[in-house]
C-alpha cells in the first residue's frame, strides 16, 4: 500500500480477544467448555472494529459510540487485553481457516501447536502483553 499526504494510516496498539460461545457443532465436544469461540476486537474506546471468524464466513464490523466491552462481557464472553506483533520473517504454516488461525494472524502468533480457543487463551495469558478485564 502506497501512503500519500491525503492517505494516512493507524494500527491500534491492543486488542481485546474474546472467549467464549456455545458448542454449535458435534466437534465442539472436544473443546474446552466455556472456549468454543474466540474472536477479536480493536479499538481506541470509541470506535470499535469486531473481526469475528465465523464457520462459513469472516464477520467484519464497524461500530460506533458504544462501550463494546461491557456489551461482550454481558454476554459471557471472557475478555483478554494483548498487544497484536508483526510476525516478521516467520514461515507460514499450512493452518485450518478456524477462528483460532485469523486471531492468531492478526496479532502476529505464529505458534503451530495452538489449536484451539482454551489453547490461546493459555498462550496469551503465559505472555507478559495480556490483560484479563472483569467488569
Amino acid at each position: 500500500m502506497i501512503l500519500t499526504p491525503t492517505f494516512s494510516a493507524y494500527r491500534f496498539p491492543f486488542a481485546y480477544v474474546a472467549f467464549g460461545g456455545n458448542p454449535t457443532h458435534w466437534w465442539t465436544k472436544f473443546l474446552k467448555k466455556g472456549f468454543y469461540h474466540c474472536f477479536l476486537i480493536m479499538g481506541n474506546g470509541f470506535d470499535w472494529l469486531l473481526i469475528d471468524p465465523v464457520w462459513n464466513y469472516t464477520d467484519l464490523i464497524f461500530i460506533r459510540n458504544r462501550n463494546l466491552l461491557s456489551i461482550i462481557k454481558e454476554r459471557g464472553y471472557r475478555l483478554v487485553r494483548t498487544t497484536p506483533h508483526l510476525a516478521l520473517n516467520k514461515k507460514g504454516h499450512f493452518r485450518p481457516l478456524t477462528c483460532v488461525e485469523v486471531v492468531k494472524r492478526f496479532l502476529g502468533i505464529s505458534e503451530p501447536k495452538i489449536w484451539t480457543p482454551y489453547q490461546l487463551f493459555k498462550f496469551i495469558l503465559s505472555k507478559k502483553r495480556k490483560i484479563i478485564l472483569d467488569f
